[in-house]
């Protein structure tokens, strides 16, 4: 086990924010989301690898993991007291709020391919679902990366089979057969990622002309995959937060593309390569989550 001194972090709250869906520990042959084990580890998997992670105090404790990659995976060295500077110039009460209420949230830096299995499973379905969604394919068609199986390559899913894919709990069905459609993509362009575009609506558009894949999966691919801090994911939620508090006036709940791209631009505007760190926050404070810390 290795020790790595943390400031302003909260492990749990982290990882049940809505950034990630493959972490919790094993009951058996079910893995429980959202909860550490009895030991108060958490057991995930990230950046193909799994980890066995607990925090005690300001202490971090990596008993499976590679230790190099921590502060990166959970991005602890990023300056949130820069993030509050510009919220106080802006008057930006909920965002202020949010990091007040949620000490310690960190936006993570994952795998964008991860990220695109969890959130292709994601539309409709509670977390409990996709978590689960991602465990069956993984413990079907994953390599088993001790103690967890780590999600499967392209190359494996681009193989799963009809029932595999029927079986997991997911509202539409459909959505698991465009999954295995774009494994099979990726599966013929290994250089996919590498060849993706550096602007942020050109990079998005890249993604989205995947089956299966909306503005609001790529968002997320982005922000917590690729690391594109220009990306926000928007969801009812945050629409609901942009109307309450920053006088986006929809009516209904209609998210179009010219509603969507205009919350986007007004926090991309405020916030830059940040943007993405303050829907995580803005998120946490439309939700209110119930987490273990």
């Amino acid at each position: 086990m290795e020790k790595v001194a943390v400031k302003e972090f909260d492990l749990g709250l982290t990882l049940t924010s809505g950034q990630t869906f493959y972490w919790g520990h094993l009951e058996g042959e079910d893995f429980v989301f959202g909860k550490p084990d009895d030991e108060g580890f958490w057991w995930g998997v990230a950046r193909g690898k799994v980890w066995k992670l607990k925090q005690e105090g300001d202490t971090l404790i990596v008993a499976r993991g590679d230790v190099r990659e921590v502060r990166t995976l959970f991005s602890l060295d990023e300056d949130l007291r820069s993030l509050r500077a510009r919220a106080e110039e802006l008057g930006d009460r909920p965002l202020l709020e949010a990091m007040e209420r949620y000490p310690g949230l960190r936006i993570m830096r994952q795998d964008p391919w991860e990220m695109l299995v969890s959130f292709m499973l994601s539309p409709q379905n509670r977390v409990e679902a996709i978590a689960k969604g991602t465990y069956l394919l993984a413990r079907a068609l994953g390599e088993d990366g001790g103690g967890l199986p780590l999600y499967p390559t392209p190359e494996r899913l681009a193989e799963g089979p009809d029932d595999l894919l029927r079986s997991l709990p997911v509202r539409y069905e459909a959505q698991a057969f465009r999954l295995r459609e774009v494994a099979k993509i990726l599966r013929d362009n290994p250089n996919f990622w590498e060849d993706m575009p550096q602007d942020y609506y050109a990079r998005r558009k890249y993604l989205t002309l995947l089956p299966g894949v909306g503005n609001k999966i790529a968002d997320c691919v982005l922000a917590y995959g690729v690391g594109d801090g220009r990306a926000v994911p928007v969801d009812t939620h945050i629409l609901k937060i942009s109307r309450k508090f920053y006088g986006f006036e929809v009516k209904g709940k209609s998210l179009t593309e010219r509603v969507y791209n205009t919350i986007g631009d007004f926090y991309r505007n405020r916030y830059g390569d940040r943007a993405a760190l303050v829907q995580v926050y803005l998120y946490a404070l439309s939700r209110k989550p119930n987490v273990r810390r």
